[in-house]
């Protein structure tokens, strides 16, 4: 033990001085960090602010493991510093584990300034889980430079470093994740990912800042970092040289694959089950949603049947954080991404509040597909949707939803507190889903329900096509509609919008603009319809505590469009922008999500 300890104190003293160390340690990443921080705006939420740490995080690790170990062992070999430590005498055991203990040494107070600088110059919260954060980063560090000390190990000369060096380092670097995001990669470059050690390193890191996720998450890859440790070291004793003119075969240096033997292993799994490629996906997701953003002079629906005229509406972290009247203040000072919405209305995310996925609403082309139906209620503005048959398959898509694997409408399932939906009147007491839009359907089918814009966006390729002969088959009878229609302005305080959406002719999406517009004609009013389709819709379907208004702490699920809906009810239709989460969606890119799985 005493062996251990004086070399240790001994490779202290010398790191000290040593600028190189210095420099990969503290100033190499202090500088990525402002410039990271600079480049993704990192003062907009705390999760950039992670993102940021973590990515600079990770340049520190494979410095302090490539250019700390592996370079300084072969410097200190071609100066015959090394043959110094030879005559003392000593083993080169101690001496290896004196590099691994003083490089920790070097990286954990950097990672705790890094922690600290995101913390209080980016309103950064405090790792949640500190401890598992501490020993996730002590195995990643000493396992890196298991690996830098096997390179030195097998290299003839500094060149032959630098130069093996760099084939680790760059591919590590820029498959991590820490540079590029690897949810935006190809398929097969995320594939070739699974099999690089730094991005298991960053995906776990990231799971643990942001997903707050405990070390029983991360088995997987601290176990590999642990394996590649134990040989890394056992290899690096193994090879171990004193003098520069001792040499190695060229073969040797395929024991550096030794070491990375668990990754490789780990890749294999990866690359079968892409647990990881959905991981990153995930991850990804939720750090957009962690952006602050401030939508400005835009005019406030917000659901129960006030309107704010003029007004703002602060996003942050995934929910509402705060609604202004008149002027906002300026984005800077609340660290936000400015939306401008002059001349828009905005307005929480549309609720449908009855359709069924397991029905396609118009002639399918082989299966039916419930998740594409699912994105077209989010294209469509409609954040929240209730599914009246919630078969294993849509059950299955409601948690693939609520886990951020997939982004589409958040699918509620279950009851909906006594609503009845249909019948040619309302109940005597409860809520009532009057269903407009599925009884014109089937009373009166007429083309424009299958021309309108959004319908032919957002219908499935050829559906409409296939779909349109049967218009010329149902048997017209408008009175049903007509005594329906009657009813509806009696029962305002009682109305909710569901579309219906999977009966013939309604196709999944777009029935809610087309059931607030039926309501209107009924003879409600634009406002009164709208509430049907937001605050007592999600009354009706238990989640008013979460979503359905533009409230302070609930979810910034929201629809902006062009107009005033409460002078015309069409406005619905001309969409903005949605936010589902925090999130802007990108709507041109939703259903390429299913072409990409």
């Amino acid at each position: 033990m005493t062996a251990y300890l004086t070399n240790i104190a001994i490779t202290l003293r010398l790191m000290a001085r040593d600028r190189m160390a210095l420099f990969f340690g503290y100033v190499f990443p202090l500088i990525f960090f402002f410039l990271f921080a600079q480049m993704m705006s990192a003062g907009q939420g705390g999760g950039v602010a992670k993102q940021v740490v973590t990515s600079v995080l990770i340049f520190g690790v494979l410095g302090n493991g490539f250019f700390g170990a592996g370079m300084r062992a072969v410097s200190d070999r071609e100066q015959n510093i090394l043959r110094r430590f030879k005559v003392a005498p000593t083993t080169a055991a101690p001496l290896l584990v004196s590099w691994l203990v003083t490089g920790w040494i070097n990286y954990i107070p950097s990672a705790l300034f890094l922690i600290a600088i995101g913390h209080f110059g980016y309103q950064m919260p405090w790792p949640e889980r500190p401890v598992t954060l501490f020993v996730f980063l002590s195995v990643a560090v000493l396992a890196f430079r298991a690996i830098g000390l096997i390179i030195a190990s097998v290299v003839n000369s500094m060149q032959e470093s630098q130069i093996l060096i760099q084939l680790f380092y760059l591919p590590m670097l820029f498959l991590s994740g820490a540079t590029f995001p690897v949810s935006a990669m190809p398929q097969w470059l995320q594939i070739v990912a699974q099999f690089i050690p730094s991005a298991h390193l960053f995906a776990g890191l990231q799971g643990i800042l942001l997903r707050k996720e405990s070390l029983d998450a991360q088995w997987k890859s601290l176990l590999a970092l642990l394996l590649t440790l134990v040989v890394g070291l056992f290899i690096s004793v193994k090879l171990f040289r004193w003098e520069k003119e001792e040499k190695v075969k060229s073969s040797a240096k395929l024991w550096v694959l030794a070491a990375l033997a668990p990754f490789l292993l780990l890749g294999v799994y990866q690359a079968y089950s892409k647990e990881s490629i959905m991981q990153a996906k995930v991850l990804q997701r939720e750090l957009r949603r962690s952006r602050t953003l401030l939508i400005r002079d835009v005019r406030l629906v917000i659901g129960d049947g006030r309107v704010i005229e003029r007004g703002a509406l602060l996003i942050r972290e995934g929910k509402i954080a705060q609604v202004f009247e008149g002027d906002a203040p300026d984005p800077k000072s609340l660290s936000a991404e400015p939306i401008e919405g002059s001349g828009k209305t905005l307005l929480p995310g549309l609720i449908d509040a009855h359709v069924d996925l397991t029905s396609p609403g118009g002639v399918p082309d082989g299966n039916i597909d419930p998740e594409w139906s699912d994105i077209a209620y989010l294209f469509s503005g409609v954040t929240t949707i209730h599914a009246a048959s919630a078969s294993p398959a849509v059950a299955a898509l409601r948690d693939r939803v609520a886990r951020g694997e997939l982004l589409a409408s958040e699918i509620v399932t279950g009851g909906q507190n006594g609503t009845r939906f249909g019948g040619d009147g309302p109940p005597e007491s409860g809520l009532w889903i009057p269903a407009l839009t599925a009884l014109e359907a089937a009373a009166t089918p007429k083309a424009e329900l299958l021309e309108r814009s959004l319908v032919q966006q957002t219908a499935p390729k050829g559906m409409v096509d296939r779909t349109r002969p049967l218009l010329a088959k149902i048997p017209v009878d408008a009175s049903r509609l007509t005594r329906r229609m009657e009813s509806v302005a009696a029962a305002e305080t009682r109305i909710v919008a569901g579309s219906g959406g999977g009966q013939m002719l309604v196709l999944h999406g777009p029935g809610i603009h087309r059931e607030m517009a039926l309501l209107v004609q009924a003879g409600l009013t634009p406002g009164q319809a709208l509430q049907a389709a937001t605050g007592r819709a999600a009354a009706a379907l238990g989640v008013a505590d979460r979503v359905g208004l533009l409230k302070a702490g609930l979810a910034a699920d929201l629809l902006l469009v062009d107009g005033n809906p409460l002078r015309d009810i069409a406005a619905t239709e001309r969409i903005s922008g949605v936010i589902f989460r925090g999130e802007r969606v990108a709507r041109s890119e939703l259903f390429e999500q299913r072409e990409e799985e």
